[in-house]
């Protein structure tokens, strides 16, 4: 299992252009085979930070997901974004348990 966790920091503020641009990749990634979660969300305390969560069944399901014209098209709308800050971390693991 492969865990993506990060935010990015946006100048200008988290618009309803940038949700759009999130729901729709949010929408067509869900889509993909070994996608188990990816979600992107504004931070509760901080209106200028948005946040990624991603869980990916393998390295291979990653990459495929990288390669996806959703994926490319919301490259494109990031880059029209003042992003001042960000920081994306991957973890993997072999094993998780529910809580």
């Amino acid at each position: 299992m492969i865990v993506i966790a990060g935010s990015f920091r946006l100048d200008d503020g988290i618009t309803d252009e940038v949700m759009v641009a999130c729901k729709s990749v949010m929408q067509a990634t869900h889509q993909e085979e070994g996608c188990h979660e990816y979600i992107f969300y504004p931070d509760p305390l901080d209106s200028n930070v948005l946040r990624v969560f991603e869980m990916w069944e393998n390295e291979e399901a990653l990459t495929n997901h990288f390669g996806t014209s959703h994926v490319d098209a919301f490259r494109k709308a990031m880059g029209s974004w003042t992003i001042s800050e960000r920081e994306i971390k991957k973890f993997e693991t072999d094993s998780f348990e529910s809580m």
